[in-house]
């Protein structure tokens, strides 16, 4: 019997990094693939539109997936999908304009500082988006693929991976894979143990409760630029679908 396929689709390599071996070892009777994207498809997708609905878009990231990989949407157990939340919840007025800022951006506890009125416009727009999208995404429950709807679920990491993993909100580009192998080697327990304390729901809610909850807290003031995350959810999501389908 084929195994069924947990797709799960990541901004960047770093993810893939953190959570193959748990995944893969957690869900043995399934076969976990990752779907890097290398950039955020929540505020940047090619081949479409830029007004096409951000549903249709990702549905056509999995669609692309499928194709190049020979898989069928029947083959899918569950996507899983995360992203960083990039503080897009925060009220426009805590993006400021800050003349020591080094690059292009910098967040902060509060506040995401950039270096002019340009870009403190192009983050605001960005955040705007981000957030419309998101708050579409995270109550989407499935992708119906050539009339297969397959379950689906959002989550996040904040302000990203790199803040939750080690604290560090604006870490370079160049050298966050290899801090990500190295914490990965390092870690005296599993990823999900290490990640629950940044989950900030009721730990006695059902897994609707809880993932409803995770998105809510994300929403308010600037819990968005705040360490969090619902990623020790996946598990729950996944056995939840498994059960479903027995």
């Amino acid at each position: 019997m084929t195994k069924k396929v947990i797709l799960v689709v990541v901004e960047g390599e770093t993810e893939q990094i953190v959570l193959n071996d748990y995944l893969d070892t957690f869900f043995a009777e399934t076969e976990v693939r990752f779907d890097v994207q290398r950039g955020d498809i929540l505020t940047k997708w090619e081949g479409t539109k830029r007004t096409t609905n951000v549903k249709n878009a990702v549905g056509q990231v999995i669609s692309r997936y499928l194709e190049k990989n020979k898989f069928l949407p029947k083959d899918l157990l569950a996507i899983v999908h995360i992203t960083d939340a990039d503080g897009c919840f925060i009220p426009h007025e805590h993006v400021k304009v800050s003349p020591d800022v080094k690059g292009s951006i910098f967040y902060d506890e509060t506040e995401i500082l950039v270096g002019t009125t340009k870009k403190k416009e192009a983050i605001e727009a960005r955040n705007t988006l981000k957030a419309q999208n998101i708050k579409i995404l995270a109550t989407s429950q499935s992708f119906t693929l050539k009339k297969n709807p397959v379950p689906y679920q959002l989550f996040y990491f904040s302000t990203n991976l790199e803040h939750v993993l080690w604290g560090e909100r604006n870490e370079d580009a160049i050298g966050k894979v290899h801090k990500a192998d190295e914490f990965i080697e390092t870690l005296s327990c599993s990823i999900e143990e290490y990640l629950r304390p940044f989950l900030h729901v009721d730990k006695g809610g059902s897994y609707e409760e809880k993932i409803e909850e995770s998105w809510a807290h994300i929403m308010q003031d600037c819990n968005s630029l705040q360490r969090s995350t619902n990623v020790p959810l996946v598990v729950e999501m996944v056995e939840k679908v498994q059960q479903d389908v027995q």
